[in-house]
């Protein structure tokens, strides 16, 4: 009974220990803009904090509903847009990350489906933090209209390149 006791306590303090990034970083205001029919590209918005005391990375993500998802940020430059790949992006502790039109996004690429607003979107995010195996994080977001607001910092600006 006691060698129970100490396995038990022991695999409670080794769950304790691999606490994952789920419980450690928190996703507000996620949602993805609904595109235009035919079009093979969405992007989506969060913001990502990590209140933690550790740095987190954000490796990659994927999705049930798409070929591929890529973290892309716009420059600005002579009046001219272009957006760039991010290949990871480092969370410091206590800091946050806005992913919003005209800046940092999520591109998703190749749906799956044509996707309208009122639908959900499942996206898995792998982390590191620099101490153990990739940790995952499952979060669902809402299609949304666009709005003129968003609109006008969409992807579909005439002043843009795409660069990989």
């Amino acid at each position: 009974m006691i060698l129970i006791k100490i396995f038990s306590s022991a695999f409670l303090l080794l769950i304790a220990i691999s606490s994952s990034a789920a419980d450690k970083l928190n996703i507000h205001n996620a949602w993805a803009r609904e595109a235009p029919p035919k079009t093979n590209v969405m992007a989506a918005y969060l913001t990502l904090h990590n209140p933690s005391a550790s740095t987190y990375t954000l490796t990659g993500l994927s999705s049930p509903d798409f070929k591929r998802i890529e973290i892309h940020r716009t420059e600005h430059h002579d009046g001219m847009s272009k957006m760039l790949p991010v290949p990871r992006l480092i969370l410091n502790s206590k800091e946050s990350v806005v992913f919003q039109p005209g800046d940092m996004h999520l591109m998703l690429i190749d749906p799956k489906k044509r996707l309208k607003a009122g639908d959900d979107i499942t996206l898995t995010l792998f982390f590191t933090d620099g101490h153990s195996t990739e940790n995952t994080m499952e979060i669902s977001l809402p299609v949304k209209k666009a709005t003129a607001s968003t609109h006008s910092s969409s992807h579909n600006d005439q002043h843009h390149s795409h660069q990989h």
